[in-house]
């Protein structure tokens, strides 16, 4: 059985004076212990690239989510980072892969880069963890709904085939308040056209979406954006099966 989390942001790091720290995973809404509750094994992760050429920032993020997990009272031994560098077996590594956390970036970019490494077919015997962050947990779905991310990106395909884990779309990152900027609510009426199409289930950071195979639950603040309505069904420390 797969065990898949849908997250926003799971904070697993800071910046303070210029430099990135990392911090413990934000566990507002149990996100640590459900984990922990499915989870067989604390031995490896395997990182999968948004950008699998920005290994800068990749050298940066992985470790520090690694550490994060650490600091969550997990006890991982080691991980492994899945980008252009990347030359082991990687059907062997995802089998032995206890986490596997696919990044957050760029959608479209790390959707072709799955594609490239045949990802899809790699994880359908895979049974395990697989938590996807952002871009990640939007690229988990069978038929990905992504709004642009810039304005210049309206207008192109908002719908791509992903990895077929989970029928669940999300928007990750929402914002509840008025929008003022330009930019950004061109980018909104985008996504609100989508959800004419679309069941789409909004989430803030430190929310996730668990899902079993069977049973799809939400775990903090979120909302349906249904037919360009924007409803809120769940609060904080709080639950709902979709």
């Amino acid at each position: 059985m797969k065990h898949l989390f849908l997250t926003s942001n799971m904070g697993c790091s800071v910046k303070e004076n210029g430099k990135r720290y990392s911090t413990p995973i934000n566990n507002t809404n149990g996100i640590v212990e459900r984990i922990k509750e499915v989870l067989k094994k604390e031995e490896n992760i395997l990182f999968f690239a948004s950008d699998p050429n920005d290994y800068e920032k990749l050298d940066i993020y992985c470790p520090l989510i690694f550490e994060s997990f650490n600091k969550s009272g997990f006890n991982f031994k080691s991980y492994k980072i899945v980008d252009n560098r990347y030359n082991g077996n990687l059907k062997e590594d995802i089998e032995y892969s206890d986490i596997i956390f696919l990044t957050g970036g760029h959608t479209p970019t790390q959707m072709k880069f799955f594609e490239e490494i045949n990802l899809r077919e790699l994880l359908k015997s895979y049974e395990g963890v697989v938590i996807g962050q952002s871009a990640g947990a939007l690229n988990m779905a069978e038929l990905v709904v992504c709004a642009p991310e810039y304005v210049e990106e309206i207008d192109t395909s908002y719908t791509w085939n992903g990895l077929g884990l989970t029928k669940i779309n999300i928007e990750p990152h929402f914002v509840t308040e008025e929008l003022t900027n330009a930019e950004d609510i061109l980018i909104r009426e985008e996504l609100m056209k989508l959800s004419d199409l679309y069941k789409i289930y909004a989430i803030l950071d430190g929310t996730d979406i668990y899902d079993d195979g069977i049973t799809q639950t939400m775990y903090g603040e979120g909302y349906i954006l249904e037919k360009r309505k924007v409803k809120k069904i769940c609060n904080n420390k709080e639950k709902i099966t979709l």
